[in-house]
C-alpha cells in the first residue's frame, strides 16, 4: 500500500484501516489527542499495534494496542466517536504513517506508527 498525504474518502475507511491492520502488524503505535478543552495528551507511547479499525454501526474508529505478547496481555481500545477526516500521511525516520482522525466534537487524535524498537 503505497501512501501519499490524503484523506480516505469515508466509504473506505474500513477496507483502508483492515489493510493498514495486516500491513503494519508489530509496527508500534503512539497515539496524541488535540483537544481544546481537554487540553493535548499522550494516550498511548510505542505500545505495539493489535488493529485499527472502522465500525460503521457505531460511526467509531477503533484503535487497539497491546495484546499480542506476556509484557502487554490486555488490548486497550481508543475510540474515536463519530468521526469526520480520516487522513493518512507518510512519514520518515522511525515512523512509518501517520493517520490524523478528527471527531465532531472538533478533537483531533494523532496515530503514528513506528517500526518496532530493537
Amino acid at each position: 500500500m503505497s501512501i501519499q498525504p490524503h484523506e480516505i474518502p469515508r466509504l473506505e475507511w474500513q477496507r483502508f484501516l483492515d489493510d493498514l491492520t495486516e500491513e503494519h502488524a508489530g509496527d508500534e503505535v503512539t497515539i496524541e489527542v488535540l483537544d481544546e478543552q481537554l487540553g493535548d495528551h499522550d494516550e498511548v507511547q510505542r505500545l505495539p499495534l493489535a488493529y485499527v479499525e472502522y465500525d460503521p454501526k457505531d460511526d467509531a474508529v477503533i484503535v487497539g494496542v497491546g495484546g499480542r505478547d506476556g509484557r502487554f496481555p490486555v488490548v486497550l481500545r481508543d475510540i474515536i466517536e463519530q468521526p469526520q477526516r480520516v487522513l493518512a500521511d507518510a512519514i520518515g525516520n522511525d515512523a512509518r504513517l501517520a493517520l490524523e482522525i478528527a471527531a465532531a466534537d472538533g478533537s483531533q487524535t494523532i496515530v503514528t506508527l513506528h517500526r518496532p524498537s530493537a
